[in-house]
């Protein structure tokens, strides 16, 4: 099953290493097949240092964790996303939040859900009737059932 995740997913893999969301993304091999947008390195390097006070990690520990984590998913370059997909997305996001759009564009295109745990775009798109985005607990509960 192909998932995009979004942003908040591999900062909380990060943040908690031998944490559910980390183990989801390590251990999903034949299950599950990540991907996220490109720019997402970008989101990675722009609060590394923030990462760092949270996490309590040394600088080598946190890359080192990157870079496992990074191994497991897709990176998808924008540019190969539609103009009507990116249509679509900015009017889903729409009211919510708008930097949101990038992931809801490549749920979009690769017809695959999209894991958060941002509970604005989460509670905003389901008053939209939108369907397809998955819970922490819901992808764990999948990926057991596999």
């Amino acid at each position: 099953m192909i998932i995009v995740v979004d942003t908040n997913i591999v900062f909380s893999g990060l943040l908690n290493p031998t944490g559910k969301i980390s183990d989801i993304l390590l251990n999903s091999v034949g299950v599950f097949e990540f991907y996220a947008p490109a720019f997402i390195l970008e989101e990675l390097i722009n609060h590394h240092q923030k990462l760092l006070k949270i996490s309590n990690l040394k600088n080598d520990e946190l890359n080192f964790l990157k870079r496992i984590l990074l191994k497991k998913i897709e990176l998808i370059d924008l540019d190969t996303i539609s103009g009507e997909t990116w249509d679509k997305s900015i009017e889903l996001v729409q009211n919510i939040d708008e930097f949101d759009a990038p992931f809801i564009a490549l749920s979009i295109e690769l017809s695959a859900p999209l894991w958060t745990g941002d509970k604005k775009l989460i509670n905003g798109l389901k008053k939209k009737n939108v369907d397809w985005i998955l819970s922490t607990d819901l992808v764990s509960k999948i990926r057991n059932k596999e």
